[in-house]
């Protein structure tokens, strides 16, 4: 269902960098053998990506700061490899639109001791919030009932060819809002090969944010556009039916990991991922992605620019 991205090898890097709170006044340096540098952010394009007043959004106005490292260190390629281990790597900003939202800031903004893609309710970097699956982004999901691509990077909809109405769900995740309608005759079975061939799935989710997670051996299909819905309050989540035609579904047993977890299944030392190279995230944040990706799932997406 997915196109390959394509890949570029990276070399490792040798990196320290100490990451800390904006708050406290303090800033952010690096310390290295050699001369070389680079700049600590990456800046992205995403629509409707502003400031939302009720979330940790940082404004940024330039660069966080130099970072150095040495002559051998990093590469500035787009490709998906990135190292092989996160081990050494430090937590790096992450612009969208000039302002550096909360799923990419290398802080912990709910408190629940995991920053950035290691938190499972941040689906992307440019997500500005860190306690709920909602999207945190102004404008998302202003209509109650007509979708698009719920992981495109955007808050438009319409643009990526991928249309389903709440309507159609008979667990009616639209609430009282967007009530299921059985009546309702826009109902499409089938979406279009692009919207296929051009939605970012993660593994357990259909293209419109129902996704299957594990809580407590228990499995649910929760919809993502529920602001309340988080895995420590699964009870608030508003549940859904799977689009079986984008539905990527997961395969623990070949090693795949799935929505809402960010380590290998059981017996599996490295995830595998199909039609993406895989990658791993540590509790700070760090992937082993290639500048301009992040990781989802054991997967190297591209970052959408919206």
């Amino acid at each position: 269902m997915r196109s390959i991205a394509p890949r570029l090898s990276l070399i490792a890097v040798t990196l320290t960098l100490a990451c800390k709170s904006p708050e406290s006044g303090e800033t952010m340096t690096a310390a290295t053998t050699e001369a070389s540098t680079s700049t600590a952010t990456t800046t992205l394009n995403l629509t409707d990506a502003t400031t939302d007043l009720t979330t940790s959004t940082t404004t940024v106005t330039g660069t966080t700061g130099p970072t150095t490292t040495e002559e051998a260190g990093t590469a500035t390629g787009t490709g998906t490899e990135g190292t092989s281990t996160t081990e050494g790597l430090t937590c790096i900003p992450i612009q969208c639109e000039g302002a550096v939202l909360a799923c990419g800031d290398c802080m912990d903004n709910d408190g629940d001791g995991k920053v950035d893609l290691a938190d499972p309710e941040c689906v992307s970097p440019c997500d500005d919030r860190e306690d709920t699956f909602a999207t945190g982004l102004p404008g998302d999901n202003m209509d109650p009932c007509n979708q698009d691509c719920f992981f495109d990077g955007n808050s438009g909809a319409g643009d990526d060819k991928c249309d389903w109405s709440l309507k159609c769900d008979p667990a009616s995740p639209g609430g009282d809002i967007c009530p299921y309608d059985p009546d309702f005759k826009n109902c499409p079975e089938m979406q279009s090969q692009e919207c296929v061939d051009s939605c970012q799935v993660p593994n357990g989710c259909d293209c419109f944010g129902c996704c299957t997670v594990e809580v407590d051996g228990m499995t649910y299909d929760i919809f993502l556009g529920d602001p309340d819905c988080s895995l420590g309050d699964i009870a608030s989540c508003q549940l859904c039916t799977k689009n079986d035609d984008c539905d990527q579904e997961c395969h623990p047993e070949e090693c795949e990991i799935c929505f809402g977890e960010t380590e290998p299944p059981p017996g599996c030392e490295d995830p595998t991922c199909e039609g993406y190279d895989s990658c791993t995230v540590d509790m700070m944040g760090n992937s082993n992605c290639a500048e301009g990706y992040y990781c989802s799932t054991g997967c190297c997406f591209p970052i959408q620019p919206g």
